[in-house]
């Protein structure tokens, strides 16, 4: 422990220097900001902002990285709530519950449960980071093939908490969007499917235009100007924005939970941040005493998701460090940018780079402080987006819409991905059908299939080998649970019921 107290005071020495403690503030600052753009997400921040760490000492290089890394995860909450846009993929379940307390007048509380459920996550993340790190990447490594196929069969269990009120149309979302997922070149043979001749659909259908599409321009379109949120004053007092001691305890054990299996899910290769916020969510739902409330609002609905997108930021940095292997898109720009600045890391990177790993450890803390502020004080800021005149304010959306998706690939084809299945989220709107579980099918629905195949053939073809491994075993275990647990009680106690009103 005295060691660990020692090598922390060193990472906060390095962050006595003023100028590194203003690359954290901005970074976090820039984060934020992009993260709220629709489209754009970490991995574009990073990606832009890159070219300002050269010439930058590698401690202050890698802070204001990691500061844009974990504010955009909060960033992405603000549009999500405000206006039913995701700024990332990472935040489309905090539409679902975030959206509708907008609608309810209560803006404030859930920009105030988000900012408090990411800096939770990402607080306790770190110190799980600092204290743990080796030892769970090297369990992180133990995930193969098989383990990753019944984590995704996990995750699909979720699909059945967000079908709303008519189960048969969340389940049409969900099979639409694992159509989708299959589009493409076969993963194996390269066989083409459901391409139809068309290039630009070899490498498949990214989820993140369909996610703006069937989010952002689909609310556009279905706004006439009647569905104004509009926001008191009296709501963005300070008092008002700390949660009520009955919404701390319904919220904490979601913010635990949620918390523990972004980090974990985070550092798995890979999986990443979107991934964790869906199981999160979906585990909420599954764990609720009111859980049948989820999608109309529910402040738990905003802080799980929120704590797990954030954990996972902090979970993809331990195997990146410590193994020198990217658990996310971002990271491994990061890694890029260690690299740059002639640092490698790997298992020896605490030992030969103490000071760059502890003053980033030391800059979390820092920044999850500057992240808390940033989200509360700001929040009269962020709401002032509901003033704006909604043809004004669609029009704006819109164009950030359009901007993010032609900047995921430089291509209008993803410009056009987007406005096609905003007509698509439009009608399933006037329809009520839930466009969520479509998003998680397309998102699952792949990762489920590549490593299903690739267990196969490690398996020789044998799908007794790929549910036969332990982990992968207890996993689907409890994904059966998750799926058939609920309908089993309910029969049996109708049973019980029946049978003691017989007598």
């Amino acid at each position: 422990m005295e060691t660990l107290l020692h090598n922390l005071s060193v990472g906060f020495s390095v962050l006595a220097d003023p100028i590194i403690l203003l690359y954290a503030l901005g970074g976090v600052l820039s984060g934020v900001i992009i993260g709220a753009l629709p489209g754009l997400g970490p991995s574009v921040g990073i990606a832009v902002l890159l070219p300002l760490t050269y010439g930058m000492e590698p401690s202050a290089g890698i802070i204001l990285l990691a500061g844009i890394y974990y504010g955009a995860m909060y960033g992405g909450s603000i549009t999500s709530i405000l206006i039913n846009t995701p700024g990332d993929s990472a935040a489309v379940m905090t539409t679902l519950d975030g959206y509708p307390l907008a609608q309810k007048g209560q803006a404030g509380k859930a920009l105030g449960m988000a900012a408090y459920a990411s800096v939770i996550g990402g607080t306790i993340s770190v110190v799980a980071f600092m204290l743990f790190a080796p030892v769970i990447a090297n369990y992180a490594v133990a995930f193969g093939s098989s383990e990753y196929f019944a984590l995704m069969v996990l995750g699909l269990t979720s699909i059945a908490g967000m079908t709303g009120k008519s189960p048969s149309k969340g389940f049409l979302s969900a099979f639409v969007g694992l159509f989708i997922a299959l589009i493409g070149l076969d993963l194996v043979s390269g066989v083409q499917r459901y391409v139809f001749g068309n290039v630009h659909l070899f490498s498949g259908i990214d989820f993140i235009p369909v996610a703006m599409g069937l989010f952002g321009i689909a609310e556009i379109i279905a706004d006439n100007g009647e569905a104004n949120i509009t926001v008191d004053k009296e709501t963005l007092r300070l008092k008002n924005l700390f949660p009520t001691k009955e919404e701390w305890k319904i919220c904490l054990p979601h913010i635990g939970r949620g918390t523990g299996l972004g980090f974990f899910i985070g550092m798995l290769p890979g999986a990443g941040a979107t991934i964790a916020s869906f199981l999160s969510y979906g585990m909420a739902k599954n764990l609720s005493k009111r859980g049948n409330e989820f999608g109309t609002g529910v402040i738990e609905g905003v802080a799980a998701p929120e704590a797990a997108n954030n954990a996972a930021s902090m979970g993809a940095m331990v195997p990146m460090l410590t193994l020198g292997v990217p658990g996310s898109g971002s990271t491994a720009i990061m890694m890029g940018a260690l690299m740059m600045l002639g640092i490698t890391p790997g298992p020896s990177f605490f030992l030969k780079e103490a000071e760059v790993a502890w003053s980033l450890v030391a800059s979390m803390y820092i920044g999850n402080i500057f992240l808390l502020l940033l989200g509360i004080l700001g929040l009269p800021l962020f709401v002032r987006i509901l003033k704006v005149k909604a043809p004004i304010l669609n029009s704006i959306v819109l164009a950030f819409i359009l901007i993010g998706s032609y900047a995921l690939e430089n291509s209008m084809y993803t410009v056009g991905i987007t406005v096609f299945f905003g007509v698509i989220g439009y009608i399933m709107k006037k329809l009520k059908v839930p466009a969520a579980p479509m998003v998680l099918a397309i998102v699952l629905g792949y990762l489920t299939e590549s490593n299903l195949r690739q267990a196969l053939i490690i398996g020789d073809g044998s799908i007794i080998n790929v549910i036969t491994k332990p982990i992968s075993a207890v996993i689907l275990i409890i994904a059966l649970i998750l799926a058939f647990g609920t309908p089993i009680t309910e029969y049996i106690k109708r049973r019980v019921s029946k049978n003691s009103a017989a007598q």
